[in-house]
């Protein structure tokens, strides 16, 4: 069974001979973007929850096509961290305010999320999309959008450790339903990381 952490304390002498030698294998045979998530063997990606924008309560999680279970990865437990108080929001709109205050902001530290990690097991030959579920402070309106919509960057990848300010791949959702009216390229609604370092924990199948 392959494993895909995104915690930076994984890189290592085991880790690094692992993603070195199994790296042209994962790319190969394994699927992670828009169209579906698919694995050749099981394998367990490590989910890390970064940041939120908006005023609506969100929910990201998984879909198992094949069997049709759900799984949710993280739920926000407020709208955003300043929720309740009366403090001031600074907004903007139409812009990616990933990594700002701005918008309102929702975090670990500031109590939205409460969980920063999550994992999940990836059955092998199972195909998954990842779904982003929101409900606005009324209640009135809830909105559900699924990776296939293109409403979702995948950046980087699974097994490719850090580049940049990116370590695994960062997904960077827009949770419209649809792109609003005007130039909005806002894909920080609800941003997470997955995986990061491959390895293997040479698991038996699963029965």
């Amino acid at each position: 069974m392959k494993q895909l952490s995104s915690k930076s304390w994984i890189i290592g002498a085991i880790a690094a001979g692992f993603m070195s030698t199994l790296t042209p294998s994962v790319q190969a045979q394994d699927i992670f973007d828009n169209g579906v998530i698919q694995f050749s063997e099981d394998t367990i990606v490590e989910f890390e929850f970064l940041q939120s924008h908006g005023s609506y309560l969100a929910a990201f999680g998984v879909r198992n096509e094949t069997t049709g279970e759900e799984t949710i990865l993280f739920q926000e437990v407020k709208p955003y961290d300043a929720f309740g108080t009366n403090q001031p929001v600074k907004t903007s709109r139409g812009q990616n305010d990933f990594g700002t205050q701005s918008d309102f902001v929702g975090t670990v530290a500031g109590g939205t999320v409460s969980n920063q990690f999550s994992e999940f097991l990836f059955e092998a030959n199972n195909r998954y999309v990842f779904f982003l579920e929101s409900v606005s402070p009324t209640g009135q309106t809830r909105r559900r959008i699924v990776s296939t919509q293109n409403l979702v960057q995948f950046n980087g990848r699974l097994n490719g450790g850090r580049m940049g300010n990116v370590k695994g791949t960062r997904l960077s959702w827009e949770d419209g339903g649809q792109v609003e009216v005007g130039n909005d390229d806002d894909f920080d609604d609800f941003v997470i990381e997955a995986g990061g370092y491959l390895i293997d924990w040479n698991c038996p199948p699963i029965q």
